[in-house]
């Protein structure tokens, strides 16, 4: 009977961690998020194609999480722990979001920003998560943050439009 308690217990515990996390396939991008939060769905995630490349939204309450993808690979010797190359990068995307920051979560006024770059089999990857808050940073802004953990890069997967 005890052990059936700690059983039922343990499950109820653990049910919203289970249910917290929901996976987000977005094949044009090649990617997958594996830490979303479950009110983060596929269905809200918004791709579109650009001339340069993909870019897929998703919202989470007041915040957002912006990825792109840029189909032309990066020029050979390209690193985006070079400052220069991050310069570069922030003038190249609209927005007016830098990163100078490293990717850590900062606050200006009351815009707060998420920005890293990444390059994955020689294509440019930009995460970019924002929202507004006052008087304090959103928790929909720290979970965002924390779902970019769970980015995986996959094979690109896109439809034959002939």
């Amino acid at each position: 009977m005890r052990r059936a308690r700690l059983i039922s217990l343990t499950a109820v515990l653990l049910l919203p961690l289970v249910a917290h996390a929901d996976d987000v396939d977005i094949p044009e991008l090649g990617l997958r998020l594996t830490a979303l939060p479950s009110s983060t769905t596929q269905t809200q995630a918004q791709v579109t194609q650009h001339p340069t490349g993909y870019d897929a939204v998703m919202r989470l309450g007041i915040a957002s999480l912006t990825i792109s993808r840029e189909d032309e690979p990066v020029p050979p010797g390209s690193d985006v722990a070079d400052p220069r190359y991050r310069a570069q990068l922030d003038r190249q995307y609209r927005g007016g979001i830098e990163s100078k920051a490293l990717g850590a979560p900062t606050a200006d006024l009351t815009r707060y920003t998420c920005l890293t770059y990444v390059i994955v089999d020689q294509h440019l990857y930009r995460l970019a998560v924002t929202a507004d808050g006052s008087p304090g940073r959103p928790p929909e802004f720290d979970a965002l943050v924390k779902a970019l953990s769970g980015v995986t890069f996959e094979g690109v997967r896109r439809a034959n439009h002939s």
